[in-house]
């Protein structure tokens, strides 16, 4: 019996294993479905080591931001990364397998009971955690991309499930699954067929400015690299685009100060608009923060974006957890706060809508951005070269496919791309170099 457990623990090490290499910076994606195959079953032992490993490791990049950056106790951090993974486990695989088996171990349920779960991981709880959906891996994957598409990335966890779990099915599910699969994958070919793309004739110039986030944090060191920047943005005028983009948080000031501070920027902006990511202060009773993002056009700022999806213990502490901010020095300082609109900015007659950082991760907010063209200004440096940077700029091509938009991805630290409305990547940069991507729509 001792034997047979541990059999079965370490067959669900190695399926969680391959499970991270499907999400891991290499994109393995198809070891999804042997990941599938071997992990669900319904023994315990094997389901929720499956379930722990794949989860730690696809997760473990988040020390990063916690430990290097955050001013946390190692021990501390690794803690908080080994709490949320047993969270995550227990919140993924345990309702999962408690409902799994009221029905018997029904294989044919299974697809249905895990992508429910993960849709209400997305929304509850501090407003849902969507990372690591097995519907995301099917971006690079012809015809089955576009059940993202038809009905969303959810979709696309039901058919990696079901084709994953196909072999295991009795006759008559069989049959029920390629009456589930047909219509998808025909719709799928459809796709493939149709020109997508449209003719916006508008020339975007993408800065990646490359500051790491040790320097982002110190000031001074900020300040030092700034006439870079500017340099970037003048070299990017000089090829007379339509539009030039910073990513999130670009310049070593708040919004409040652009006038006195952001006086070669707004003297470019005479000449070309330019959209930035800045940190905006307003004071009135208390101090509010925000993570926005502004258009500056003939030396003004004519339209602002306020982030309206904070990440839990990054931008704000939720409740009951306040008192962490005597044990974790970042969480004392002041919650941003939300905006409340969503916004498009008009180039040359087309609209760009300007969803933060994370936001990319959400349906229901993304799909609210009514615009053309979307560009995801973001600052990743938090994370390095980790797989937790890579996993983000997924989320960009899930959306690229789900609302069939083209969509800039402007990463401080990159790498940035330009990406179809088919998911995939057209142009991108290298990791940590300052470079100068441009494009015509």
């Amino acid at each position: 019996m001792h034997y047979i457990r541990l059999k079965e623990i370490f067959i669900g090490i190695l399926a969680g294993i391959l499970f991270y290499l499907s999400f891991s910076k290499w994109n393995l994606y198809l070891l999804i479905f042997p990941s599938l195959i071997l992990g669900i079953r319904p023994n315990p032992y094997r389901f929720f080591s499956f379930g722990f490993v794949s989860l730690f490791l696809s997760l473990f990049w988040i020390r990063i931001s916690l430990i290097d950056y955050g001013g946390i106790n190692p021990f501390l951090g690794y803690f908080a990364v080994l709490l949320l993974v047993l969270f995550l486990t227990i919140y993924q695989f345990g309702i999962t397998y408690i409902i799994w088996k009221t029905t018997g171990f029904n294989y044919f349920l299974f697809p249905f009971i895990y992508t429910s779960v993960e849709v209400l991981r997305s929304l509850f709880p501090y407003g849902g955690f969507p990372w690591l959906i097995l519907g995301i891996n099917l971006v690079d994957i012809p015809v089955l991309r576009y059940s993202i598409n038809a009905g969303t990335v959810y979709m696309g966890s039901l058919v990696v499930i079901t084709l994953s779990l196909f072999p295991f099915l009795k006759r008559k599910h069989k049959i029920y699954t390629l009456a589930f699969l047909t219509p998808i994958i025909l719709y799928g070919v459809l796709k493939e067929r149709e020109n997508l793309s449209k003719n916006f004739n508008l020339k975007i110039a993408l800065v990646q400015t490359a500051i790491p986030e040790e320097v982002k944090l110190r000031t001074e060191l900020f300040w030092k690299k700034y006439p870079l920047i500017v340099d970037q943005v003048k070299t990017a005028f000089e090829q007379k685009p339509d539009l030039i983009i910073l990513p999130e948080s670009s310049v070593p000031f708040y919004l409040s100060e652009l006038k006195d501070q952001g006086k070669k920027l707004i003297e470019i902006s005479k000449k070309v608009p330019i959209l930035l990511g800045i940190i905006e202060v307003e004071f009135a009773e208390k101090v509010k923060p925000y993570n926005s993002v502004i258009l500056l056009k003939d030396g003004k700022v004519v339209e602002k974006y306020r982030k309206i999806i904070l990440v839990p213990f990054g931008e704000y502490t939720p409740q009951p957890f306040k008192f962490f901010s005597q044990l974790i020095p970042y969480l004392g300082l002041h919650d941003y706060s939300r905006g409340k609109e969503i916004k498009c900015f008009k180039v040359k007659n087309v609209n760009i809508g300007t969803p933060i950082c994370f936001e990319i991760a959400y349906l229901n907010l993304v799909r609210k951005f009514k615009c053309d063209i979307l560009a995801v200004l973001t600052n990743d440096a938090w994370f390095r070269d980790s797989d937790g940077n890579y996993q983000h700029m997924k989320w960009a091509r899930v959306r690229a496919i789900e609302n069939e938009k083209p969509i800039i991805w402007v990463n401080n630290i990159g790498p940035s791309a330009i990406i179809n409305q088919k998911g995939e990547i057209l142009r991108r940069t290298e990791y940590g170099k300052p470079s100068l991507l441009f494009y015509t729509f």
